[in-house]
């Protein structure tokens, strides 16, 4: 049996119904890496020593790699401003070290992580299904515009 990527697990949650489901599917599944990714992405207070655009890199044809954002996540701690493990890198080395890990994982898990790097959370997954799965690990949630954006000019 293969390991279920973050991002399979994140887009199980969002297909479910209710928010206890939601819920009780993220605890079933529950790691140290997907609170992680989940903090990132929906915690006001983390911001990134990258630039919010997604960086150029070549989505991995790997099989196989599915499970190893599982593997890379503990390097996230070094794009984070407010941690301390990335602060004697300086800034290209950064970007090279997260462009290598985006080339690395699944391109779903990529996909998440760019997510995660421009703080758009999922609207379909909301905070309180997080909090009822982990406790209150989001002390500041971004608040997720619902609003569809219009194509074209604003009418008068």
């Amino acid at each position: 049996m293969n390991t279920r990527s973050i991002a399979e697990i994140v887009a199980d949650a969002r297909a479910l119904g209710t928010v206890a489901e939601k819920a009780q599917f993220l605890k079933a599944n529950n790691s140290k890496e997907l609170r992680n990714i989940l903090i990132l992405t929906y915690d006001g207070r983390f911001t990134f020593d990258l630039p919010t655009t997604p960086p150029p890199y070549r989505p991995s044809v790997v099989n196989e790699s599915h499970g190893l954002l599982y593997r890379e996540a503990r390097k996230l701690s070094y794009f984070v401003n407010e941690m301390k493990d990335g602060e004697n890198l300086d800034r290209v080395r950064k970007e090279a070290l997260f462009i290598q890990m985006l080339e690395a994982v699944d391109k779903d898990d990529a996909l998440l992580l760019l997510r995660m790097l421009s703080k758009e959370p999922y609207p379909d997954l909301p905070v309180e299904a997080i909090h009822e799965a982990f406790g209150p690990i989001i002390q500041s949630p971004i608040v997720v515009s619902t609003k569809k954006r219009l194509r074209g000019r604003p009418k008068k």
